[in-house]
């Protein structure tokens, strides 16, 4: 009872620590947003709501007959749309600064979604590693991309809680009898990430196989089919209502695209995607601002998905390896894999995947895995606090250490301004973890101890060795 509370209380912790900060405006935001604001007028053009969003122009749009369009899915934006139509109405202001309005939102299609996949990642963590669910969603809450962008108002949140939740669905179906329903509800939740964040097509396809390994497979393929469809319903309905056709995207060939809305749209990459450069794929893993320098926790996940696939649960853990592969190189071929951040944030749908092993790693070296863990924590914490869409600058460290270096958090709604301001999202992020050790068992040995320092001076050497490495190599 008690580590059940304590895996309650950390998630409540995440959450404050998430809602904290008013992170505001920026290309990626304001272009759902001003779709937000356009389908709350009842066009999905953004000719006009793209010039009402506050001081940041967004330059990701497409322009379509002489049409301005956001080239983003639909689907965070439709998610929140009820909200900003109650808010507009209680009388929040809609013009000018978008702080607020985004940071309201935000608790909507980013904040919520990400404590429900937090949810979702202890409750399967459990069943695989019992004692370890809470530990392992705090280390993905805490200590992976997540929590930089989920304080921020983008769709990676919201189409991982979707791609997620579709596996979650297929690990339970595939420990009882086959049911056609719960195949159908993981292609529903498949479509809906889909609807939210293209790329997250990978998981769907992944899934896909999972649903079909096992018979019958014809009733089963048909479900999943339906269901995948009943989630593309709105995405395809919102093209045919934008573009006049229910396959045409808003992020698509370079006949929809405005000039210089997307570099190498023109040559022959399809969608902006290319063949797959082994060379990207090591950056977005190893280069400054790589997956593994910034949260070395998901190399545990690796380890613990082959121990995974050694207990038996093979085609769940073919998953976990096929989606974060098949992610990877996907995005090593797109023309902006580092999505203008910092941080390989294209890559966050796939971390649940990785992240849920973890819990394996945990119980077999709980020293070793926890020093990765935190190394990560306090990275991706440092990262959100000095504003994760500009730390590509190279300056977090600067930031952190400077009077008024912090992100915006909601004091300044009060007027409350200073490096004291950020203090509660550092005691958030404690009282996390706090409780995720509160409710983890922790059988520690010499021989961990021992296999924990080498883990940790490994990953200090790769991260300090690896991005001058790779400079030298890129000619």
């Amino acid at each position: 009872m008690a580590g059940r509370l304590a895996g309650v209380m950390a998630i409540v912790c995440l959450a404050g620590a998430y809602a904290w900060f008013a992170q505001g405006e920026g290309a990626g935001q304001n272009a759902h947003y001003a779709l937000v604001r356009a389908l709350a007028e009842g066009t999905p053009r953004i000719d006009e709501t793209r010039l009402e969003i506050g001081n940041v122009v967004t330059h990701d749009v497409v322009e379509v007959d002489g049409h301005v369009y956001s080239n983003k899915a639909p689907g965070l934006a439709l998610a929140t749309l009820p909200a900003y139509v109650v808010l507009e109405r209680a009388g929040v202001r809609t013009t000018g600064d978008p702080t607020r309005m985004l940071w309201a939102l935000g608790l909507v299609g980013t904040v919520l979604p990400a404590m429900l996949l937090l949810l979702l990642v202890a409750r399967l963590a459990e069943r695989l590693e019992p004692g370890f669910g809470t530990a392992t969603a705090v280390a993905l809450g805490a200590g992976t991309l997540l929590l930089p962008y989920g304080t921020v108002f983008l769709a990676h949140a919201l189409s991982a809680l979707f791609g997620f939740a579709a596996f979650a669905v297929l690990w339970h179906e595939r420990d009882g009898p086959s049911r056609p329903l719960h195949v159908a509800a993981a292609g529903l939740l498949a479509g809906l990430a889909v609807t939210t964040e293209y790329p997250t097509g990978i998981v769907a396809l992944v899934l896909g196989a999972l649903a079909l390994a096992r018979p019958p497979r014809l009733p089963r393929a048909g479900a999943y089919a339906g269901g995948l469809l009943a989630g593309l319903l709105p995405l395809l309905a919102y093209d045919w209502w934008a573009f006049g056709s229910p396959t045409r995207l808003s992020y698509g060939s370079a006949d929809v695209l405005s000039p210089g809305s997307m570099p190498g749209a023109g040559d022959d990459r399809f969608f902006g995607v290319g063949v797959p450069d082994p060379g990207v794929a090591v950056e977005l893993l190893f280069f400054h601002w790589g997956l593994f320098q910034v949260a070395p926790i998901l190399a545990a996940g690796v380890v613990g998905a082959i121990v995974v696939f050694r207990r038996g649960r093979r085609a769940e853990a073919l998953v976990v390896a096929a989606v974060a592969v098949l992610f990877v190189a996907f995005n090593s071929g797109f023309w902006g894999p580092h999505g203008g951040t910092a941080g390989t944030r294209y890559l966050i749908p796939m971390i649940p995947f990785l992240a849920l092993p973890v819990a394996v790693s945990l119980r077999l070296a709980p020293v070793a895995t926890g020093l990765l863990a935190a190394a990560s924590i306090v990275l991706m914490v440092a990262m959100t606090a000095t504003d994760p869409v500009n730390a590509w600058d190279g300056e977090v460290l600067r930031r952190l250490t400077s009077a008024d270096g912090s992100a915006p958090t909601v004091s300044d709604f009060l007027g409350v301004t200073g490096w004291y301001a950020v203090a509660p999202f550092y005691f958030f992020v404690l009282g996390a973890v706090a409780c995720a050790l509160r409710a983890t068992p922790s059988p520690v040995t010499k021989s961990d101890v021992v296999t924990g320092t080498a883990a940790i001076a490994a990953w200090a050497v790769v991260a300090l060795a690896a991005p001058p490495l790779l400079a030298a190599a890129v000619p």
